[in-house]
């Protein structure tokens, strides 16, 4: 009813103007999109990150549990920030604010020595970042099996995924040979054979998925896998994702 009445006062009001080009204007400078990182830079003792933002606005890199790096992103939309290299895996999350609005990026920047930098995405396939270590295949599954498998290949080729010679999932790459295919259904724990192949591309391996164990030392674990990485990490939704990056 009071949402019925308000209608019909509506409707008894004078007539409504027609959105202007200035009207557009204005939405267009409310939207905030999300920062990126675009540079990675690993030292001996601090690792630079660097990306895109708005004109002006205030980036910060925040740590699990407190402490956070800012900078001003120039006239450009440049930013660049350095934190101290501690020799383990480091995780941030990245926002900016303008105007009293603040917008958060996607995903957390993930940093390991050994493989550079990435995105990791809830319900998402892991994306290097610029500077970041070359990887053949990377794996992000959750407790229920959900699998998106990704990586590299030829440009805009058509492929097939098998796990354990079945039909499994299909996907093209893009203009820059990156794939990210999520499969049809959720994979079992335990050992899976693994094919990927199609236009340029034919891979076989071994997919190993297992239940991450409790994450007790914080929202992130990050352990060698072989000659890969396995990334555990708590979304913001509360469940445990896992990350293999695989050489």
């Amino acid at each position: 009813m009071v949402l019925s009445a308000a209608l019909a006062a509506a409707s008894c009001g004078p007539a409504q103007s027609p959105a202007t080009p200035a009207d557009a204007r204005q939405d267009e400078a409310a939207y905030l999109p999300p920062p990126s990182v675009t540079l990675v830079e690993s030292g001996a003792e601090t690792i630079a990150l660097g990306g895109r933002a708005v004109p002006g606005a205030r980036v910060q890199l925040t740590r699990p549990g407190g402490g956070a790096l800012g900078a001003q992103a120039d006239s450009a939309g440049r930013w660049r920030i350095s934190a101290p290299a501690t020799g383990a895996a480091q995780v941030f999350g990245l926002s900016q604010t303008l105007a009293g609005r603040t917008v958060q990026a996607e995903g957390y920047v993930f940093i390991s020595p050994e493989k550079g930098g990435w995105l990791l995405r809830a319900g998402a396939a892991a994306r290097p970042l610029a500077g970041g270590r070359k990887s053949g295949l990377v794996i992000d599954y959750d407790r229920s099996g959900g699998t998106v498998i990704s990586g590299q290949g030829p440009a805009d080729g058509l492929l097939v995924v098998q796990v354990n010679g079945r039909r499994s999932g299909d996907g093209r790459t893009d203009a820059a040979g990156r794939f990210e295919i999520r499969l049809d259904g959720p994979v079992a724990k335990g050992e899976s054979r693994l094919r990927i192949f199609g236009e340029g591309l034919n891979r076989e391996t071994t997919l190993r998925l297992s239940a991450p164990a409790p994450l007790e030392a914080g929202p992130v674990r990050a352990v060698p896998d072989g000659a890969g990485l396995r990334i555990d990490w708590l979304t913001p939704g509360g469940g445990i994702q896992t990350t293999q990056i695989l050489p």
